[in-house]
């Protein structure tokens, strides 16, 4: 009975994939849109995800989004429209269950990674990358050391960071590309980053991995926004075990 069950949620999955059009269509590939957008009504999301998942309303304006076994809690956004982090949050919730605007189809069961999960810290400076481990001592608690599988990438600097004025000269391609080989063989991913808009390496990371390595990109799990200059070690364990969650 069990078995039936499951095989009849799952066509119903895919009817449900397969009904969408129109607006909710268009909120979905929102959801994907680089750069981020930043006119999405909170209403339309709600609406989406109703039409291909639950959604429960809790206390304190907190709601509980379900797609395909994937879950999301989130707070009601103060104004009708989401924030970037939010945005980002979302987007990588219904890429965990398998939606996307170049794929909408029923999610396939995909195990958690074994590989170790990895942070990226990345400004136009620069680029450092951390591995997150549960800690030796305490499997309730997680370290941070760095992770550097080619040995030469602690510390990548952006060759075009223009030293003039303090400006930058474009984007260089092989800055991001040393990253994506870097990460390619690890777990989950956090990505923290320092700036907003073109001045932001972080969406310039996500989007080459979204363009030039769909599988990397998929494994991000968070992207955040913080104070690089200001940053402690232990500030950026407390990040990722945020965004990562207590270790299984």
């Amino acid at each position: 009975m069990k078995n039936q069950e499951i095989e009849s949620g799952q066509k119903a999955a895919s009817k449900g994939l397969r009904a969408i059009h129109g607006p909710h269509l268009r909120t979905l590939e929102a959801l994907f849109r680089h750069p981020t957008a930043h006119n999405l009504e909170w209403m339309d999301v709600v609406a989406l995800i109703e039409k291909i998942g639950v959604v429960h309303q809790k206390a304190d304006n907190k709601f509980a989004l379900e797609v395909d076994g994937e879950h999301l809690l989130m707070h009601k956004p103060h104004t009708k429209d989401l924030t970037s982090s939010e945005v980002v949050d979302l987007r990588h919730f219904l890429l965990r269950a398998g939606w996307s605007p170049e794929s909408p189809s029923q999610a396939a069961a995909r195990p958690e990674p074994a590989a170790p999960s990895l942070m990226v810290v990345v400004d136009h400076h620069g680029a450092r990358i951390y591995r997150i481990d549960v800690a030796s001592a305490d499997a309730s608690k997680r370290e941070i050391t760095p992770y550097d599988p080619h040995h030469f990438l602690h510390h990548l600097t952006h060759k075009g960071q223009s030293r003039e004025q303090g400006q930058r000269a474009p984007e260089d391609a092989d800055f991001y590309k040393k990253i994506a080989d870097a990460v390619a063989a690890g777990g989950r991913i956090v990505v923290v980053g320092h700036g907003t808009g073109k001045s932001n390496a972080a969406e310039h990371l996500t989007q080459y991995l979204r363009t030039h390595h769909r599988e990397t990109y998929q494994r991000i799990v968070r992207e955040i926004e913080a104070d690089l200059s200001a940053t402690t070690i232990p500030q950026l364990l407390e990040l990722a075990e945020q965004a990562l969650g207590p270790p299984s």
